[in-house]
């Protein structure tokens, strides 16, 4: 684009105080203007000659009709950061900067988002201005004025100066005092319960040079909430790992733990905690596993009806094998836990061997690994075919000796249900083989396997056409015309786009002709071309089929892809 040749496609670059308030004496004018300070060339030669802005910037500053701003040279007035707490700074990805003659000048990510600007003008006097702020800016300008001032008033509060020797890792003593105060204690509570209300799946504390990044994974994607200082970050730990029943003056191992979460509304939350030693310091995520979000019924996985009809008929089986594959935190273990929910309305007798047990179902006897009493996948399945069982749940098949037991236990009158990490359905038939099992063991005993991913949805509230690659269009061999849709982000979905995850799978049913050619040094491509022409959509069809009905934008669609 070039600048000079259409006088209307123009942006204000704000990089000054003085130019801000400029640009707010011209605002009602309704038109963009060159200020002095900006070359008249085209785009592409200022791109040559400045890092000013991207062109990515550029054309989102013409989209919302606001200016760009550099918050990395600007000091915010402490008037303006007074009109908004932390949380709503956080929440709506806002900074203020400036206060003038009636106007409150704000840093966005997302200026264009009504829900947040609706929001900030109920909660600012003034009326807001918004302007446009690169994300990592206002991250940053976040933990400056607001995290640090929040993280020195925790500090002071339990008598640490925030100026004290950040090298040295607290002794056990002072652990263990940090992880009693309160000021310590309610600020991991607030995290906690914060991250369950934004269905958070994981809290990750991440040590740095200059503090301690944390992030939420909320649909898959890690977003940025706080930046905490070093000092403060030793004590958070601290109260995370008595939290975790972990060793307090351990600081160079890794560390297992976990625990339980009460919320407000009454709902109890497992903890597992993981704690590893970084060069900065020791590295935390926590994984918040809630009953109430992670279990779902075979109603909610959203299967097609005619898949549906085929599980409900593996599910009536009396015997053989259904696995689930795909890599790890696809939803494997979720489909599993809903076909159980569904079989035990049935007088039957399930029982489980997981590591962990994630989730507790009532009718169902579950058991956990415990390598250290020598309880593995392998044993616990010997020791289940004298438990009189009817259905058989395995958490996963990682060696030849759990896949050769919970073969024969299909072959012996018993539903068995597992995990296996594969790519397709197809392939699941050759990494059995190549774990040991017999072909003809094989073709006897499995029934059905459902490979799947999880894919991100589309946020309805600011849904918008897609620009796909051309590579994209052409290897799923789509009409340039098609329109698709992609989020473009807003307070809605944090920012992200995308708001809510579904399972997108393929389901091959082990027919006849399949059996025929389950066979030692059997191929892939063989088996899927046949299930195929039986009628299985291919994960890759699935995910498209979903992008052509504004579910999800067609480069998830390629994310996922199988081929």
């Amino acid at each position: 684009m070039d600048s000079s040749e259409d006088p209307d496609q123009k942006v204000i670059l704000l990089n000054d105080t003085k130019k801000l308030r400029e640009y707010l004496g011209y605002m009602d004018s309704g038109r963009f203007f060159w200020s002095s300070f900006e070359p008249k060339i085209g785009l592409t030669d200022w791109l040559k000659l400045s890092d000013d802005f991207t062109e990515p910037e550029f054309q989102a500053s013409l989209r919302f009709g606001i200016p760009i701003i550099r918050l990395a040279k600007f000091s915010p007035e402490s008037q303006a950061i007074a009109l908004l707490d932390a949380n709503a700074a956080r929440k709506f990805r806002a900074m203020p900067v400036l206060v003038d003659d009636g106007k409150c000048v704000i840093a966005m990510e997302h200026p264009d988002d009504k829900g947040a600007l609706e929001s900030l003008g109920f909660l600012c006097k003034p009326k807001v201005v918004p302007v446009l702020a690169a994300g990592r800016e206002i991250r940053d300008a976040i933990a400056k004025y607001y995290d640090r001032v929040e993280d020195w008033e925790l500090l002071a509060q339990i008598g640490v100066s925030p100026e004290s020797n950040d090298s040295l890792e607290p002794t056990e003593e002072e652990a263990l005092r940090y992880s009693a105060e309160k000021p310590i204690v309610r600020e991991v509570a607030n995290l906690v319960a914060d991250a369950a209300a934004r269905r958070a799946s994981d809290i990750h504390f991440r040590p740095g040079p200059d503090g301690t990044d944390v992030l939420f994974r909320i649909d898959g994607e890690l977003i940025p909430v706080r930046r905490l200082v070093s000092n403060l970050h030793r004590a958070i730990i601290s109260r995370v790992k008595v939290l975790g029943r972990m060793n307090l003056a351990e600081h160079r191992k890794a560390q297992d733990g976990r625990s339980t979460f009460t919320l407000d509304d009454g709902r109890v939350i497992d903890l597992r905690i993981s704690v590893l030693p970084t060069v900065f310091g020791e590295s935390v995520v926590i994984r918040l596993l809630d009953t109430m979000e992670s279990l779902w019924s075979i109603d909610q996985i959203g299967l097609e009806p005619e898949d549906r009809q085929k599980v409900d008929d593996v599910m009536a089986r009396s015997h053989g094998m259904f696995l689930t594959t795909g890599p790890t935190g696809c939803g494997k273990s979720t489909t599993l836990y809903a076909m159980l929910m569904e079989m035990r309305k049935q007088r039957v007798n399930i029982l489980t061997i997981e590591d962990p047990v994630e989730f507790h179902i009532s009718d169902v006897q579950q058991m956990q690994v415990n390598r250290a009493a020598d309880f593995t996948f392998a044993s616990a399945l010997r020791n289940f075919l004298r438990h009189d069982p009817d259905i058989i749940m395995v958490g996963e098949i990682r060696d030849r000796e759990t896949a050769a037991i919970a073969v024969e236990s299909a072959l012996t009158g018993h539903l068995v249900l597992s995990t296996l990490h594969t790519n397709t359905a197809a392939t699941t038939v050759t990494r059995l083989l190549d774990l040991g099992v017999e072909a003809y063991l094989l073709r006897a005993s499995l029934l059905a396997v459902m490979a799947q991913r999880l894919v991100r949805l589309t946020c309805t509230h600011c849904k918008e056409p897609e620009e796909v690659p051309a590579h994209i269009l052409e290897t799923f061999a789509i009409d340039a015309g098609e329109v698709f849709y992609k989020g473009r982000g807003c307070s809605h979905c944090d920012g992200l786009g995308i708001k809510y995850r579904k399972a997108v799978y393929e389901l091959m049913v082990v027919s006849k002709k399949i059996q025929a050619l389950i066979v030692t040094g059997a191929e892939a491509d063989k088996i899927q071309q046949v299930a195929v022409s039986e009628g299985m959509r291919t994960l890759t069809q699935a995910g498209i089929d979903m992008a052509r009905r504004g579910e999800i934008s067609l480069q998830e669609a390629w994310r996922v892809r199988s081929e």
